[in-house]
């Protein structure tokens, strides 16, 4: 199973549980991922501990595929990299 799979079916489930709608999302999570893909994190950005090193904060419902979530990914951990 792929992160972008596990994410759609995480995504169902934590949606179900906050009873959000198709209009209406009343979840607010969001999956932390490091530059390398790797999850650290599903909660809500209140609650997100951070990290170490840039990542990414993919709001959720996530529908995409693999490799839209890797592009996405890799473009907000660029927009953190330190400038030289």
């Amino acid at each position: 199973m792929t992160l972008a799979q596990y994410l759609k079916r995480r995504s169902k489930e934590i949606c179900e549980l906050n009873k959000c709608t198709e209009d209406k999302h009343n979840c607010e999570s969001y999956a932390y991922i490091n530059k390398r893909g790797e999850l650290l994190d599903i909660c809500a950005s209140d609650y997100f501990q951070g990290s170490s090193s840039p990542c990414a904060a993919i709001p959720l419902p996530w529908s995409g595929s693999q490799r839209d979530l890797m592009r996405e990914v890799k473009e907000q951990c660029f927009d953190m990299e330190p400038e030289e």
